[in-house]
């Protein structure tokens, strides 16, 4: 293993890295606490790339690495694409072996409302979670109440399907063991066990006086930021307006400036979450250039908000922060002295000026009073005002963040308070850690579940756009490019501009897209936007006036710079989309079907028949059934795959299909095939017309026929397992949406039948078929235990993703 690492990256690893591998890959799963900067990321990605060229080591071949921000998302991205093929890699998706994403996208895939995707999409992802090696960075910055406790329901529910490593500098010691007391398998890694490591490991040298601090009873201060200034310095700021405000500033004084003026070279960065794509992907690169391991000399000072505080590879000599709490702080720190033999100063500011925090010191008499103590404590936003203020009382007893500082910080500030954060999410129904919540959300399949689950900030999506713009955005409302913030930060920009002298009140300042009631002459006018009056009420989605807001490449969205107003959205990079009607493929019922069964042996069991061996081995264990290995589930999902399209050989379901073929192809006599997909095209007149003339569009659902027969006749070939009966009917009966739950009358005809009697006699299934049937509704779920569910999940994960590749390009699968 240390050879292997030394192969890919260069460098021998140290004693704790190698102990991560060993402990992954000896079937146990991490809890990982090291400071920043300590090769943390490594230390979670080598294991699985050790495993997959290794492949007699029993692991996950599937890795998905989840980061709350998209931009720590990214940056580690490319860095791991160095040393790994690029057809394996990705960010966002969920096909490839080596995923990069955000822990929205990760557990909004495993709730079943994928953020990207629709309803009918909903049950496709969930499944790529399970056999799979999960990694979880900066885990502190997960909400407790809602994306960390989700997270930690999801692993507790997962159990031996998954192997994980959960990755925190700023855990307490408490939390760590309360939370491997609640997880199953877990071990707790930690720098204390390795002091060999402490001594060497270049983000922690040198050991005496490697970050000094020094905390500023006031705010931060530009006049501080340039005469501290020496070649690389970053400030950040708690707020976008503070960065905004900062960084104008600071190019004000620039223009200004002299020859002997300490910034008169510098080059101005500000970084934060109020730019459009092109302009913050430009800036993140700039950053590795100009802060990274291998920075050049050019001076430069990068004003930022948290978006850098943790998971990106930069650092600084000076830094100015404004307090935010212990953990986020810690992370901030890890910007400044982070590489070998680096030495840094960071100054620590206040968000209150000194009277404004002698004002909260004082017991409040009047209304008046609280209102106003009220909206200084708000100043803390987006952090809890009391955590802050603590932290920024510790913080004065010490000189440096040198040795053992940090975890005496962590203890002191968290200690208490995080043991009682486990409790708390325990505190739930159903066991606690949201799971009554994930169970829901696998019910409805609703994106408004998300607030309930993973993130409660109500953000809005904003697109800047002209009056001129108006009728194009009413046909093509998403071609333009949008920025999201804050719903009430939105809010409070838009009363003060509404009261404002320069708005004109019978113009606009907010605009909301509603789909059109009026019928004009051009069918594709599906929209209008409408005037929005009551604040309050915006929307998710919205598009505002730049006649009154502003927007600027260096510094982003705003309302306060007139100078940068009547700056329009840009558009989006438009990519030539595949027609949603786009004519199919004829094929017959078999081969469909043996389409689908050489996707799964590609796509799913790879070239040597092992990508699912972890899965198929815990499998057994999971459903109580020891005695099922590899070849029982893969019997099982050919079964699953034979009789996903069953009802399609319903006659009434069939006859259409085989009328309209027999016209389309000029055939006087019945069409001498079993189908499973005409040729039909939508855009095709002719091929409407013949549609309407043998009711192609008025077919009964087909689904639902094949999960009622499966019902009948698992039992017989997997013994009784309930869970293996309902998780595969259910995989069949929602391979097309994940709300079907019933099958029509049906009846299939001897010869429609013996199409699927080949399939049922080439894999060697001994068994009868119900011919005829009324309809009804599919029996759902067995029993009330969760792993039903997830087992469904990972059955149609395979079935739908098997037959959308077979029905796109059935050559590339099956070509006989």
């Amino acid at each position: 293993m240390r050879d292997f690492f030394k192969n890919k990256l260069g460098y021998f690893p140290y004693d704790y890295q190698v102990k991560v591998m060993e402990v992954l890959l000896l079937g146990k799963n991490i809890i990982l606490s090291v400071p920043t900067g300590a090769g943390k990321t490594w230390a979670s990605v080598i294991p699985f790339l050790y495993a997959m060229a290794n492949p007699d080591v029993h692991f996950p071949k599937k890795m998905i690495y989840s980061l709350p921000l998209r931009a720590l998302a990214n940056s580690i991205f490319e860095d791991v694409s160095k040393i790994v093929d690029g057809t394996s890699i990705q960010t966002g998706e969920y096909s490839k072996d080596i995923v990069f994403s955000t822990i929205d996208q990760t557990l909004s895939n495993f709730l079943c409302f994928p953020l990207p995707l629709s309803q009918r999409q909903a049950n496709i992802n969930a499944g790529a979670l399970i056999g799979s090696y999960l990694v979880f960075d900066e885990f502190h910055l997960l909400d407790e109440k809602l994306s960390m406790a989700t997270t930690i329901g999801m692993l507790d529910m997962l159990g031996n399907l998954c192997r994980c490593c959960i990755m925190t500098a700023t855990l307490s010691e408490g939390f760590m063991k309360a939370l491997k007391g609640k997880l199953e398998n877990y071990e707790i890694i930690t720098l204390d066990d390795f002091p060999g490591d402490k001594a060497i490991i270049g983000s922690l040298k040198p050991e005496i006086k490697k970050k000094k601090i020094q905390v500023i009873d006031d705010k931060i201060s530009v006049a501080n930021i340039i005469k501290k200034h020496k070649t690389k310095t970053i400030v950040i700021c708690n707020r976008v307006e503070t960065t905004q405000e900062i960084y104008n500033q600071l190019a004000t004084h620039k223009k200004n400036s002299n020859d002997d003026d300490a910034i008169e070279n510098t080059q101005l960065i500000c970084l934060h979450s109020r730019f459009f794509d092109y302009d913050r992907k430009e800036k993140e690169k700039q950053l590795k250039s100009l802060f990274g391991k291998d920075a050049n000399d050019q001076s430069v000072i990068l004003i930022s908000t948290q978006v850098i505080e943790a998971g990106m590879d930069i650092s600084c000599e000076v830094m100015h922060t404004e307090i935010s709490p212990i953990s986020s702080f810690l992370q901030r720190a890890g910007r400044c002295a982070r590489f070998s033999n680096q030495t840094g100063k960071i100054f620590i500011y206040d968000v209150l000026e000194p009277t404004e925090k002698e004002k909260i010191l004082i017991e409040a008499e009047s209304k008046e009073d609280k209102v106003e103590i009220r909206k200084l404590n708000n100043k803390y936003l987006p952090y809890d005002a009391t955590l802050t203020q603590k932290t920024f009382k510790e913080l004065k007893k010490h000189e440096t963040l040198g040795g053992n500082i940090p975890n005496q910080l962590i203890e002191s500030i968290l200690g208490n308070e995080e043991q009682q954060i486990i409790s708390s999410m325990q505190a739930g129904q159903g066991g606690g850690f949201n799971k009554d919540k994930i169970r829901e959300s696998w019910r409805t399949c609703q994106k408004n579940n998300y607030r309930n689950t993973i993130r409660d900030i109500q953000s809005v999506e904003i697109t800047l756009m002209s009056h001129e713009m108006e009728n194009e955005i009413c046909k093509y409302p998403y071609r333009y490019q949008s920025l999201g913030m804050y719903k009430w930060s939105l809010v409070g920009w838009v009363n003060r501009i509404s009261q404002s002298e320069n708005y004109d009140p019978e113009d606009w300042l907010v605009k909301a897209l509603e789909e059109s009631t009026i019928i004009g002459n051009d069918e594709d006018d599906n929209y209008q936007l409408t005037k929005i009056t009551d604040f309050k009420t915006i929307p998710a989605q919205v598009y505002v006036n730049a006649k009154y807001f502003g927007y600027h490449p260096d510094f982003g969205f705003n309302w306060q710079y007139a100078d940068t107003f009547g700056y329009i959205s840009p558009k989006k990079e438009y990519k030539q989309k595949e027609d949603e009607f786009k004519a199919l493929s004829k094929d017959t019922f078999y081969q469909h079907n043996m389409g689908l069964v050489r996707a799964f042996e590609k796509e799913f069991l790879g070239a040597n028949s092992s990508k699912l061996d972890f899965i198929f081995k815990e499998l057994g264990r999971f459903i109580q059934m020891p005695e099922l290995h590899k070849d029982d589930f893969v019997r099982a999902i050919y079964l699953m795959i034979v009789l996903h399209d069953y009802g399609k050989l319903n006659t009434n379901w069939q006859s259409p299909m085989q009328q309209y073929q027999a016209l389309k192809e000029n055939i006087s006599t019945s069409y001498p095939a079993i189908l499973a997909h005409t040729d039909y095209d939508g855009n095709n007149v002719n091929d409407q017309q013949i549609a309407n003339q043998v009711a192609l569009h008025k077919r009964p659902a087909h689904a639902g026929v094949g999960a009622m027969v499966a019902q009948e006749i698992l039992p017989e070939l997997f013994s009784e397992n309930d869970y293996l009966k309902s998780s595969i009917s259910m995989a069949i009966a929602k391979h097309h949406s994940p709300y079907s739950v019933t099958y029509p009358k049906f009846a299939i005809s001897d010869e429609n039948y013996q199409a699927i009697n080949v399939l049922l006699e080439q894999f060697s299934f001994g068994i009868a078929l119900k011919k005829k049937g009324y309809e009804g509704k599919i029996e759902g779920f067995e029993t009330d235990w969760y792993g039903e569910q997830i087992l469904y999940l990972f059955f149609v994960r395979i079935l739908r993703l098997c037959d959308q590749k077979a029905t796109e390009n059935l050559k590339k699968y099956f070509n006989d």
